[in-house]
């Protein structure tokens, strides 16, 4: 953007990302650096659709989501993503010349944005809210996709992971200055054509403990999440590179699923404990653990610190993962996801009632790894 511009907008699309190996634990709180390493894949149907206008000379910043105006003075992510994001633009003008009259400080930002999810339960709201931030002002001013991920992190750590498509690593790094705490891609869009994301929203409301204090807590207290990070993480971050480039659903399904395990693991040894799981959660995890029983995984959970599950499968075995998990949870033959699937979720309640009385709120099937869009 160039000083003659005094306005621009630019609109972008940008979806949430499920860790398969978990970011929980930051060993510096001001830069956003994680404790370990994680790996994640963009869930392509379930994203935040981001307009931002920066004005030149402006005065305030401003943020809406969902038509909810944002109290900056109470939700300072936003400020010190707008604040870094002036001063990688500052840093850029005096890189091209000395005497540019840009200083990063007379910018603004307004940002309005809408989801397809429930923000603050367990969904990586936050991670696609602040990606589309980072990628839209990224866009104004040519930003390298290198600044994209760091401003990105700035607002919420596994944001850095959206701004990229395919299996996408975040690397802590391990310079003070959190520069090389960026994310790359490890296998590019469209990997594995076939792998679908099944969400199932079981719980809509915010959770009682956000991450960044469960995180806080873990850190402070559980002597498992130092061995984690220190010795188990980087194996299974290999391991899980080659399964997935082999497509070997079987070892994939078992590290994603171990992991998720694990991250629960420590949340309950961290004091006081942390329980993001509900029972409706317990319900889908034996629901994939009868599924796979049949003599092949064919199914993965995994859950971020919240109820909602993510489940891994291939196309193919979709219909029959809804007949199975309809045996234990009730599922709205209305959800717009599941209409082309009643067929086989009426055979399910024909023979009997679920085992419980959970009523599933929605369900999302998508395509995974998508790489964010430019809308204007």
């Amino acid at each position: 953007m160039s000083t003659e511009i005094t306005e621009r907008v630019v609109e972008v699309e940008v979806p949430i990302n499920i860790a398969l190996i978990k970011y929980w634990g930051k060993k510096d709180e001001d830069l956003i650096i994680p404790v370990n390493n994680s790996v994640s894949l963009n869930i392509d149907d379930v994203f935040a659709r981001t307009r931002v206008r920066c004005l030149w000379n402006g005065t305030t910043d401003s943020v809406s989501i969902n038509n909810v105006v944002v109290d900056l003075k109470r939700s300072k992510r936003f400020l010190r993503c707008f604040d870094y994001a002036r001063l990688l633009i500052r840093r850029r003008s005096m890189s091209y010349n000395n005497s540019h009259s840009v200083t990063g400080t007379q910018y603004s930002f307004q940002v309005s944005s809408t989801t397809n999810f429930p923000v603050g339960a367990g969904l990586a709201s936050s991670a696609a809210g602040f990606a589309a931030i980072a990628l839209a002002i990224g866009v104004m001013f040519d930003f390298t996709m290198s600044e994209v991920s760091a401003l990105a992190r700035i607002g919420s750590g596994s944001a850095c992971r959206s701004v990229f498509g395919g299996l996408v690593e975040w690397n802590s790094g391990v310079e003070p200055s959190g520069i090389d705490s960026i994310s790359k891609q490890l296998l590019p869009e469209g990997s594995w054509p076939d792998l679908r994301a099944v969400i199932i929203v079981l719980d809509e409301s915010e959770k009682e403990i956000g991450s960044s204090e469960g995180m806080r807590r873990s850190v402070n207290t559980s002597e498992l999440l130092s061995h984690r990070a220190e010795v188990i993480v980087p194996n299974r971050i290999k391991r899980l590179h080659e399964a997935f480039k082999a497509h070997d659903f079987a070892e994939f399904a078992r590290i994603t699923m171990l992991d998720s395990n694990q991250l629960h693991a420590i949340c309950l040894d961290t004091l006081p404990p942390l329980k993001y799981m509900s029972d409706a959660s317990w319900l889908v995890i034996h629901a994939v653990n009868e599924f796979n029983s049949r003599g092949q995984i064919r199914a993965a959970y995994t859950f971020d610190a919240g109820p909602n599950a993510c489940v891994f499968i291939r196309h193919d075995d979709v219909p029959s993962f809804l007949l199975q998990l309809s045996d234990y949870l009730v599922i709205p033959r209305e959800l717009p996801s599941v209409l082309e699937y009643v067929g086989c979720i009426s055979q399910s309640a024909t023979k009997r009632k679920p085992m419980s009385t959970f009523v599933v709120k929605n369900i999302v099937i998508s395509r995974v790894g998508g790489s964010p869009k430019v809308l204007s």
